[in-house]
């Protein structure tokens, strides 16, 4: 009798628990800005991201467009990503790891150079209400096509759910 009350509480526990993962939109839009350190070079962007949510813990997202500044001149879509979202269930905060590719083209004087990327990190999303949520995102990016660089970007911006 001991032990039945004993699992009777136990799953009494468990099933109050709300552990549910919160729901995301199918589709969000946002703007975000990030900050580049590589080095002792700095860089700032403002851009616009798209994020399709497919299935209740991953995501893909794709830099619509980017402007970044660096001391002297900006650059407007310099460089695009695709990257994949694994969502981690948490209550209340969305955590997610992020990890994804790039392509970076650009002309040089002695013709147009392509560079590779492969980037990753943490994420955190922060729900305002169902539709609207502000996100913050440090990560890492290897970039090359011989030698290779690393940098390190924060990005914070928003997102708003346009499909449910």
């Amino acid at each position: 009798m001991k032990k039945l009350f004993i699992i009777m509480a136990m799953l009494f526990i468990i099933s109050s628990v709300d552990a549910r993962m919160l729901k995301r939109a199918l589709i969000e839009i946002g703007p975000k800005a990030s900050l580049y350190i590589k080095n002792e070079d700095v860089q700032f962007g403002i851009g616009v991201e798209v994020v399709v949510n497919p299935l209740r813990s991953v995501g893909f997202r794709f830099n619509l467009t980017e402007i970044r500044f660096d001391p002297t001149t900006f650059h407007f879509n310099r460089e695009g990503s695709l990257d994949a979202f694994i969502y981690l269930p948490m209550k209340g905060l969305q955590l997610y790891v992020h990890s994804g590719v790039g392509l970076k083209t650009h002309e040089t004087g002695a013709g147009t150079q392509t560079r590779y990327s492969i980037q990753g990190g943490l994420g955190l999303n922060y729900p305002l209400n169902p539709r609207t949520c502000l996100f913050v995102e440090p990560g890492i990016i290897i970039s090359g096509n011989g030698e290779t660089d690393v940098s390190f970007r924060v990005s914070a911006g928003g997102r708003f759910g346009i499909i449910k």
